[in-house]
């Protein structure tokens, strides 16, 4: 019996507080709207704006070469070529910084391990100002985008492939270097 009125009692109270929460507690509280204006974000683009071209500029020459001519062109060590790219690059936002270089990784071929290349960036093809926002980064070949007052920048990337003269082993004989898929990567860099 001890058991049934304890077991009663116990149901009896978790009624209770069952129903005694049912209830609802009023409290105070009060919101007002204010005009804290808006946040925009900045932009970050790269673009060709024209189309590019090849130039030889092994041992001092500068001979212009056709799409054609470039499929056709056989390297040798010591060849020197060089591909110009005119590009828009869009930067704003406050505190934007990006690097600009290429990416190793678009360069296939059997050629890539004696292959050196080089990358710059001017205001125009053989001249060494750079463009404004842009400056030199911490390593050879890559570059630092910040914000103009225009908001954009044109510039002119310089790709060079070079078979250093050094080469002597026998494999980078009849091999390819692929560019078709040549990428210039612009990626913000965090804020420091």
């Amino acid at each position: 019996m001890n058991k049934l009125v304890t077991g009663a009692v116990a149901g009896a109270a978790g009624i209770a507080l069952l129903l005694g929460g049912a209830g609802t507690f009023a409290l105070w509280n009060a919101s007002t709207e204010v005009n804290a204006s808006s946040v925009a974000s900045g932009t970050l683009s790269l673009a060709p704006s024209s189309a590019g071209s090849w130039t030889d500029v092994t041992n001092g020459r500068s001979t212009a070469l056709t799409t054609a001519q470039v499929a056709a062109y056989k390297v040798v060590p010591g060849s020197k070529l060089q591909f110009t790219q005119p590009i828009t690059i869009v930067a704003s936002g406050t505190d934007l910084r990006a690097d600009l270089t290429y990416d190793a990784t678009s360069v296939t071929g059997s050629l890539k391990p004696y292959v050196t290349n080089a990358l710059t960036v001017s205001t125009a093809a053989g001249n060494s100002t750079l463009p404004a926002g842009v400056s030199a980064g911490s390593t050879a070949g890559s570059y630092v985008v910040a914000p103009v007052a225009a908001g954009s920048t044109s510039a002119v990337v310089t790709f060079v492939v070079e078979l250093p003269s050094t080469v002597t082993d026998a494999a980078s004989q009849g091999g390819t270097l692929d560019l078709s898929k040549l990428t210039f990567t612009l990626k913000q860099r965090a804020i420091a």
